[in-house]
Order: C-alpha cells, then sequence, then structure tokens
C-alpha cells in the first residue's frame, strides 16, 4: 500500500508513511492487538488507498470492460480474454496482498456458451436475456 502511494501519489507518502509504516497498538480490556496490515476498518482513507493500489492490475486487464468499485471487479469481453484476466487478477493480487475468493465470484455467460476455462467454470451462472431490454 506504501509502495503504491509512493509509486502513484508521491505528495501523500510522508503522511501516509507516518500513520501506517508501523502498527497502531489497540486495546480490548486488558488484551493489546498489535494492528499491522493495512488501515482500519472506517479510516477514512482506507478506500483511497486500497483504490489506488488495485489500479495498476485493472489498467493491465485486456477486458474490453473493467470497472472496479472498491474490491468488486467486473469484466466482460471474449471469454478468452476475461479468463486470462481472470487468472492475472488470482496471480498478481498476492503481489499486492489480495487473494480472490472465488466463491464470491461470479461468471455470466449467454444461454448456450461453451465455458472451457476450469476457473471460470467454478463461477458460473446462466443468463437469459430478458425480453424487456
Amino acid at each position: 500500500m506504501l509502495q503504491s502511494v509512493a509509486d502513484r501519489a508521491p505528495y501523500l507518502f510522508s503522511y501516509c508513511h507516518s500513520a501506517y509504516s508501523n502498527p497502531s497498538v489497540l486495546h480490548y480490556g486488558q488484551f493489546v492487538i498489535m494492528s499491522q496490515e493495512g488501515p482500519q476498518q472506517g479510516d477514512p482513507l482506507g478506500p483511497l488507498l486500497f483504490c489506488n493500489a488495485i489500479h495498476p492490475l485493472l489498467e493491465s486487464l485486456s477486458s474490453a470492460l473493467r470497472l472496479g468499485y472498491m474490491d468488486d471487479v467486473t469484466l466482460c469481453g471474449p471469454q478468452e480474454t476475461v479468463a486470462r484476466d481472470v487468472q492475472r487478477i488470482m496471480s498478481d493480487d498476492k503481489d499486492i496482498g489480495l487473494n480472490l475468493n472465488i466463491s464470491k465470484c461470479e461468471l455470466i455467460v449467454n444461454t448456450g456458451c461453451q465455458v472451457t476455462d476450469p476457473v471460470s467454470h467454478l463461477c458460473l451462472k446462466c443468463w437469459q436475456p430478458n425480453q424487456n431490454f
């Protein structure tokens, strides 16, 4: 996260480094917990820092449509391209401290489409075009 700030928003780096370079000490009753990974829930800079870190990965993908809102990503395009991008996310996300949760993924395809990618097949849900569109 700090490296991403240094690379993409260097004017914020000094502030972010002072706020996030050392673990925060959290007190819960008699317990002390060292918060050592990223911003805390409710941190107003958290969304900005997350989006800043994931943006280069989204830019590097090849799908015709690449939308990201926080940790929700939507890809659209030819099956082979989307499958390649999903594999890229799975391989590159560990570099930025993320892990793609396949159980929360959806692959929406036209009825009759043959899905050949094994990872994509785990996410498959068929879509029937609505006559009202």
